[in-house]
């Protein structure tokens, strides 16, 4: 229960987000005071952030249907919100920056990585 639970939020976390950037990069991106202002701009954001973000979820939506994958969809899963995770923190400590969006994302990120380990620790009982 727990893993499908796991797994299925982090592939709604990066398929919603990787779409929203799609749609929608400038007002994503707004609570961080980032400015998008060229074609070119909205074409690399949208491609790269909504891209690889869409992928990313398709990619646990997979593991989450294959129960022989749900190891490889947590690990994966862990190593990309732990990932960012460990960047924002540390990109928050060095600038000093905060506020509410950052706190927020950074707490979702924190949890759903302990999620992933936690779960991957009861699939490693189960053997």
């Amino acid at each position: 229960m727990l893993v499908k639970l796991t797994l299925a939020l982090s592939a709604l976390g990066l398929l919603g987000f990787g779409l929203a950037m799609l749609i929608a990069p400038a007002a994503m991106l707004a609570p961080v005071d980032l400015a998008v202002e060229t074609a070119a701009a909205y074409t690399e954001i949208r491609a790269f952030y909504g891209g690889l973000e869409i992928a990313l979820g398709l990619a646990l939506f997979h593991c989450l249907r294959q129960p022989a994958l749900h190891r490889q969809g947590l690990q994966l899963s862990a190593l990309c919100y732990g990932c960012v995770a460990l960047t924002r923190g540390s990109s928050m400590l060095i600038e000093g920056s905060g506020g509410a969006f950052l706190w927020s994302a950074l707490t979702l990120e924190s949890l759903l990585t302990l999620a992933c380990l936690w779960a991957l620790r009861g699939l490693a009982r189960e053997r």
